[in-house]
């Protein structure tokens, strides 16, 4: 709980100290995902520290009636050996204090005979659980078991804690077989001899039969103090939950800031694709403007309020005039047009830009007729690009509709095959 309190009060402070700072834009989903998970685990932990109090003070609640047994999970601690054991504790819920043809019968007695051993060699030495059901012969013949030895063996034939003597304990067994209104009953004998069982299960098997001894009609279980002469001090089994939560956490953040940035480029790949397709139509109209008579500075803001109006009647964005309006703004607050075509090239970030800004700045050192020549030049190339590209795009796009395709067509396959071959074995295969 300490450690996720900590992460929740440190991502709390990064958001606020530094929620003005360019790079929270980044971090910030990350961090709100860390810190829902790092309040998870504190929850987590809180709900499990009522269980550990009642268990550090020696006393478990009992389930309600009806409610089924309640299992805990716990620690059990010997201080003079400085050994901790963990023991899972079952309580039992709070209770107050209340038929087949002779054939089938005959047949489930003989079904019982060659499985009851099991895993055992014979009836003589039974050192594992004993082989029953609750119904044999295919589950014609109901099976309602009983044994003498109820301190050793379930009714279901599941041994318990408790061991038998080293020389073995005779077991008898009764069982009532049950087929329609028919009833047989068989009875039977076998030993069952101790398992080898190391100090841990010595320890653990004492303190499951203290509990289980105690009155089930109180409300509460009173832990043992002891065990075999040694000093108990119980503890609460921590599952830790509240730090696999926190850890879960770190790992949707760090995936939270790994899908951010690959948005990201996927945003600015798409937004350099829009600018690559947008160039050609820019750079023709500058070449039209320019064999209008209009200076660079005139036709590039010509354009740029072009953009404007367009934009103003609902026109979508687009990137390339965007940084336009920026340059011709930069260029009305002062900025030379040298430095502000130079900051458009980068602010593109694209190699058919820069070459534009290059000629540009050359035309207005020698003049705009050999400049009307290169752009025209270079008008023809890139449509020739743009042709090139949109190809290219319809190729992607035709192989990334190949797989539903292919799919689409086993589908077809499918409906028309699947009803032919029904029909062709349901006629007995013709």
């Amino acid at each position: 709980m300490i450690a996720c309190f900590i992460v929740c009060i440190a991502t709390l402070a990064v958001q606020v100290l530094f929620r003005r700072q360019p790079f929270m834009q980044n971090i910030r989903n990350p961090c709100r995902m860390l810190l829902l998970f790092g309040l998870l685990g504190i929850l987590a932990e809180a709900s499990q520290q009522t269980a550990a109090d009642g268990i550090a003070d020696g006393r478990i609640a009992r389930n309600a009636p009806g409610k089924g047994e309640l299992e805990t999970e716990a620690s059990l601690y010997l201080p003079q050996e400085d050994t901790e054991y963990p023991i899972t504790v079952t309580i039992a819920e709070r209770r107050y204090g209340k038929q087949e043809e002779q054939t089938l019968l005959a047949a489930a007695k003989e079904e019982i005979r060659q499985t009851f051993c099991g895993e055992n060699a014979s009836r003589e030495k039974m050192l594992s659980d004993p082989y029953i059901l609750e119904r044999y012969q295919e589950g014609a013949v109901k099976a309602e078991w009983m044994f003498s030895e109820r301190d050793l063996l379930s009714p279901e034939g599941k041994r318990l804690e408790k061991e038998p003597e080293k020389e073995g304990r005779e077991v008898k067994a009764r069982v009532i077989l049950t087929c329609g209104e028919s009833e047989a009953e068989y009875r039977f004998s076998f030993r069952i001899f101790p398992r080898e069982k190391s100090g841990k299960e010595m320890i653990l098997q004492e303190v499951k039969q203290q509990i289980a001894e105690q009155d089930a009609k109180k409300t509460h279980v009173v832990l043992p103090t002891s065990v075999n002469g040694k000093e108990i001090e119980w503890r609460s089994e921590r599952q830790g939950q509240g730090l696999q939560l926190l850890m879960l956490g770190a790992l949707a953040a760090v995936a939270a800031a790994y899908a951010g940035k690959e948005q990201k480029e996927k945003q600015k790949k798409k937004q350099k694709q829009r600018m690559l397709l947008a160039y050609p139509e820019f750079v023709s109209k500058l070449s039209l403007l320019l064999g209008a008579g209009m200076t660079i500075s005139g036709a590039l803001r010509k354009m740029g309020a072009m953009y404007q109006r367009k934009k103003a009647d609902g026109g979508k964005e687009e990137e390339v005039y965007e940084a336009l309006h920026c340059m011709l703004c930069e260029i009305e607050n002062g900025r030379s047009e040298w430095r502000a075509y130079q900051a458009f090239s980068e602010r593109c970030g694209l190699q058919p830009y820069r070459k534009l800004v290059s000629l540009l700045l050359t035309g207005q050192r020698v003049g705009s007729r050999r400049l009307m020549e290169q752009l025209n030049a270079e008008a023809d190339r890139v449509f020739l690009e743009r042709k090139h590209a949109a190809r290219r795009l319809g190729e992607e796009a035709g192989t990334k509709m190949l797989l539903p395709m292919l799919l689409l067509l086993l589908i077809v396959m499918a409906i028309v095959m699947i009803p032919a071959f029904l029909s062709i074995y349901g006629n007995g295969g013709l």
